[in-house]
């Protein structure tokens, strides 16, 4: 997730990613099947850790009104895409 999300899937190699994993090519191959099978699953996990933090700020909150004041104020200001400078990893995909 980490490499696609800082490089883009097209400037994401296949040594990126396995050097970033620790892993052998024939391994991801083996385990993924391709590159753009390993790209959904990053999706897929990106979206259930944004969504996980999104339910644990809904179901901590002492009010819905200031819950969901957060959860937009966390997006507009990019917190809840890891305060990182490079955008939301689901944006990016969208726009790409």
């Amino acid at each position: 997730m980490e490499v696609f999300w800082s490089r883009g899937y097209e400037a994401a190699s296949i040594r990126n990613l396995v050097e970033h994993m620790g892993i052998n090519r024939q391994s991801l191959y083996d385990t993924f099947g391709d590159k753009h099978a390993l790209y959904l699953q990053a999706l897929d996990r990106y979206q259930a850790v944004e969504m996980r933090k999104v339910f644990e700020l809904l179901e901590n909150a002492n009010s819905v009104k200031k819950a969901l004041r957060q959860l937009f104020s966390g997006v507009a200001e990019g917190s809840l895409c890891q305060g990182q400078q490079r955008g939301c990893f689901m944006g990016n995909a969208m726009s790409s």
